[in-house]
C-alpha cells in the first residue's frame, strides 16, 4: 500500500531485529556497489499484501531453481504478508466472502512452470488450517482464541479476515526463514511516495520512500491493492454541509481503518451500501457491543436467529441502489455446485474463444453465460420439483435443451432467437412462480411500492428468510445452482477477458456497467449467516431499510443528514450520522497516490483510456495503461516501460475480477491467474 488512511497507523521503519536472519542487506552503498559489480538484478516490491506476496513468492522460487541472485527490497507501511486489508490487528468478526476451501497464495506443483519451495508446497490456506487442526503446523504465535476457531472450523466454513492474515503472515515468514543463498531481502516498514527512472547508473530507477530513503531499483513490481480514492463530487458535497451543519460523515474505507466505537449508542446513523463491508460493520455494532444472536425455538423458527440487544447499538438506516443486499452464498461443499454441466460457456470454448480480435460481450459471451444459468436452474427444478412442469420432466429438459440450440436447431431456417424459443417454452410448460427471472432476482422490488418503512421492512425481512432458506437448500435450490452457475462464468470469462480481450465500449457500458453489478449481486454475496443475522437485526427493529434507488442529502433547515427512498412512500429517516459502507472504489483515476502521481509526472505510467461511442469519446478505464502479460506499465508517451510491472487491482483495464483471491487446485490460465502474473513477471526479471 502507498497510501493508508488517515486512520490507519503507518508503521516505523524496521530496527535491526527486524531484519531476516540470513539473506538480508541493508540499504546502503556497499550493497549498491555490490550489485553494480556482480550485475545481480535489483528489485522493489511496493505493496506487501497478498499480490506482493506472490510476488516474493515467485521470484524466490525462481531463484531457488536457478541460482540467479536477485536482491528484492519489500515496501510497505503494512506487515509484509496481510497487508493492508487482511492484517491481523482487526476485528474477528470481519469475515471473508469466501469460504476456507477457496484462496490461496501457493499454487499447487505442476501448475506453474517452477514449483514453490518445498517449506510451501501444498499450502493452500485450507491445507495450512487443517495442518493447524491435526497438531502437523504449530505455531508458537497463535493464541488460544485463533488456536481454537482453526480447530473447529471447516472447509466450507468462512473465515474472519485476520485469520487469513495470519496464513499471508505464515506464508512470509516462511519464505523468509527458507531463503536461498541466491535471495537477498529487505523489509521496508514505510510508504512508497514516488519513483523516476535514473539516467546514469546502473540501476534504472530511483524509489523514495516516506522515510526520505531512496531505493535503486532495476526493476519496480506495483502490487498496490486497494488505494485510498477522491471523494465523488455528491460526497464532496456532503463533507462540506456536514462540516457546516456539525454533522458526521465519514467516507468510503476498508472497515478495519475506522474507528466504530465513535458511534453513538441509540442515534440513528444512515448508511449508504449493502455489500459486504455493510454486514461486518453492522455485526460490529450489534454482536462487537454485546448483543447476541441466538437459534429461534419451535418449529416455526427453524432456521432463523432471534437478537437480543445488549442497549448499546445505534439504530442502523442502510439504503443500496437494489434496495436488498447480495445474495447470500449457497451452502455446498465446494466453491461451485457440483451439478454444473456447462454446456455453452466451457474450458473448451474459452480455448477456441483465446485468440482473435477483441470480442463484444453481450453479441459474444452473455448468450453463453444465460443459456448456461438457465439450463443449470430448470434441471435443478426438474430434480427436486418434477411436477413442477406440464409434461414430464425429462421430456421438458430435452425441449428446452433443443430450445436453446444444442444438437442444432429444429429448423435451421427458423431466424427466431433461442431467447424466445425459450421463453415460449417456458410460458407454456413453468407456473410463473417457478421460471427463472434473473432480473427479478437481482432486484426484487424495483417495481413495487410502499406505504411505510414497516411495510417494506416485513417484505425485506420475507425476503431475507427466502434466501437464507435457499442457502440453506444448497444444491437443491434452482437459484442457488443458476447463481453457482453464474460464479463458474465469471471465473471462465476472467480467462476470455484477459487473454483475447472486449472491446472498449463493450468493456464499459456492456461488463462494467450491466453485467458486473448484476453477477456480484447474485455470485459474490456473504455467508448465509450474515443473511440470517440481518433479518434478526430487522425483526428485532435495530435495523431499518430505505428501498431501492435511495437519495441521500442535508436537510439544511433542520441540520440534519435525510434518507429516502422514491418507491417508500414515508417520511425519510433523519440523522447527524452517515456512513459510506463501502470501500474506496478501485480506479487509478480517483485514487489517492503520491507514488502514481509521482510515476505519472515521470512519464512511468498512465491510466487506461476506453474509447466508447464508435472512438468519439474517451472515458477513464479503471486500471492502469498496460502491454500484454506479462505487464508492463505503459508510459505518459505510449511506449512500454521496460521494468515497471503491475499485478493486481490496478490491472482492472486489462483484466476483470482483479480483487478475487487465487483458487486453490486451479490451472494458471483460470483461478489461479493472479499467481500466473506473479509468475511471469518473475521469469522476465529472472530470465
Amino acid at each position: 500500500m502507498t497510501s493508508p488512511s488517515e486512520s490507519a497507523p503507518i508503521a516505523p521503519a524496521p530496527t535491526p531485529s527486524d531484519q531476516p536472519a540470513r539473506g538480508a542487506v541493508g540499504v546502503s552503498e556497499s550493497s549498491g556497489e555490490a550489485a553494480r559489480a556482480t550485475g545481480v538484478p535489483r528489485v522493489v516490491i511496493v505493496g506487501a499484501g497478498p499480490r506482493g506476496l506472490s510476488a516474493l513468492e515467485r521470484i524466490v522460487a525462481h531463484s531457488a531453481a536457478t541460482g540467479r541472485r536477485v536482491q528484492v527490497d519489500v515496501v510497505d507501511p503494512f506487515p509484509p504478508g496481510p497487508g493492508h486489508v487482511w492484517r491481523t490487528k482487526q476485528s474477528p468478526r470481519f469475515l471473508m466472502n469466501t469460504p476456507s476451501l477457496f484462496p490461496t497464495v501457493i499454487a499447487d506443483d505442476g501448475v506453474l512452470p517452477v514449483d514453490p519451495l518445498p517449506a510451501l508446497r501444498g499450502m493452500s490456506f485450507d491445507a495450512w488450517r487443517a495442518s493447524i487442526a491435526d497438531g502437523s503446523l504449530v505455531l508458537e504465535s497463535l493464541n488460544d482464541d485463533d488456536a481454537a476457531l482453526l480447530k473447529t472450523m471447516t472447509r466450507t466454513d468462512f473465515p474472519p479476515r485476520r485469520i487469513y492474515g495470519l496464513y499471508l503472515e505464515w506464508v512470509f515468514t516462511t519464505i523468509r526463514r527458507n531463503l536461498p543463498e541466491s535471495v537477498e531481502l529487505l523489509v521496508h516498514r514505510d510508504a512508497a511516495v514516488a519513483a523516476r527512472p535514473v539516467d546514469a547508473g546502473r540501476h534504472r530507477f530511483a524509489v523514495e520512500i516516506a522515510g526520505q530513503q531512496e531505493l535503486p531499483a532495476d526493476h519496480v513490481v506495483l502490487a498496490l491493492g486497494h488505494l485510498d480514492a477522491h471523494l465523488r463530487r455528491d460526497q464532496k458535497d456532503l463533507v462540506d454541509a456536514a462540516a457546516e451543519h456539525g454533522l458526521q460523515y465519514r467516507p468510503p474505507a476498508v472497515p478495519g481503518d475506522v474507528h466504530w466505537e465513535e458511534l453513538p449508542a441509540g442515534e440513528t446513523v444512515l448508511f449508504r451500501g449493502m455489500g459486504l463491508n455493510f454486514h461486518d460493520v453492522v455485526t460490529e455494532l450489534t454482536e462487537g457491543r454485546g448483543g447476541q444472536f441466538v437459534e429461534a425455538p419451535g418449529e416455526d423458527g427453524a432456521g432463523r436467529l432471534v437478537y437480543r440487544p445488549s442497549g448499546r447499538e445505534p439504530f442502523v438506516v442502510v439504503g443500496s441502489r437494489r434496495g436488498t443486499p447480495y445474495r447470500a452464498k449457497a451452502e455446498i461443499d465446494g466453491y461451485y455446485a457440483r451439478s454444473l454441466d456447462h454446456k455453452f460457456l466451457t474450458p473448451e470454448r474459452v480455448r477456441e474463444l483465446a485468440d482473435g480480435e477483441p470480442l463484444v460481450f453481450d453479441t459474444d459471451l452473455l448468450p453463453l453465460v444465460r443459456k448456461d444459468a438457465t439450463r443449470a436452474f430448470y434441471q435443478t427444478l426438474a430434480r427436486v420439483s418434477p411436477g413442477a412442469f406440464d409434461r414430464p420432466a425429462d421430456q421438458f429438459l430435452a425441449d428446452l435443451d433443443r430450445a436453446l440450440g444444442l444438437g442444432g436447431p429444429e429448423d435451421p431456417e427458423d431466424p427466431t432467437p433461442w431467447d424466445v424459443h425459450v421463453e415460449r417454452l417456458v410460458n407454456q410448460a413453468v407456473a410463473y412462480e417457478n421460471r427463472l427471472n434473473i432480473k427479478w432476482q437481482s432486484y426484487p422490488f424495483l417495481d413495487e411500492r410502499f406505504s411505510s418503512h414497516e411495510e417494506y421492512a416485513a417484505a425485506l425481512v420475507h425476503w431475507l428468510d427466502r434466501d437464507a432458506a435457499g442457502s440453506a437448500a444448497g444444491e437443491d435450490d434452482p437459484a442457488k445452482v443458476a447463481f453457482s452457475s453464474l460464479n463458474w462464468s465469471r471465473t471462465l470469462l476472467k480467462q476470455v477477458v484477459a487473454e483475447r480481450g472486449l472491446q472498449d465500449e463493450s468493456w464499459y457500458e456492456e461488463l462494467m456497467r450491466a453485467f458486473s453489478p448484476l453477477v456480484e449481486g447474485l455470485a459474490s454475496g456473504p455467508p448465509a449467516l450474515r443473511i440470517r443475522q440481518l433479518a434478526a437485526l430487522a425483526r428485532a427493529g435495530v435495523v431499518r431499510f430505505l428501498g431501492p434507488n435511495p437519495v441521500f442529502r442535508v436537510d439544511t433547515e433542520r441540520g440534519c443528514f435525510e434518507a429516502s427512498s422514491p418507491w417508500v412512500a414515508d417520511e425519510p429517516f433523519r440523522a447527524g450520522w452517515m456512513i459510506e459502507a463501502m470501500s474506496p472504489p478501485n480506479e487509478v483515476r480517483r485514487n489517492v497516490s503520491p507514488l502514481l502521481t509521482a510515476m505519472h509526472e515521470h512519464g512511468l505510467v498512465r491510466a487506461k483510456s476506453l474509447h466508447v461511442d464508435d472512438g468519439a469519446a474517451h472515458v477513464a478505464g479503471p486500471g492502469l495503461d498496460v502491454t500484454a502479460a506479462p505487464y508492463r506499465a505503459v508510459g505518459t508517451d505510449g511506449q512500454a516501460r521496460e521494468g515497471v510491472w503491475v499485478l493486481g487491482l490496478q490491472l482492472a483495464s486489462a483484466q476483470w475480477g482483479t480483487s478475487i483471491a487465487a483458487e486453490a487446485g486451479a490451472p494458471a490460465a483460470l483461478g489461479s491467474r493472479t499467481l500466473a502474473d506473479a509468475d511471469r513477471v518473475a521469469a522476465a526479471i529472472l530470465g
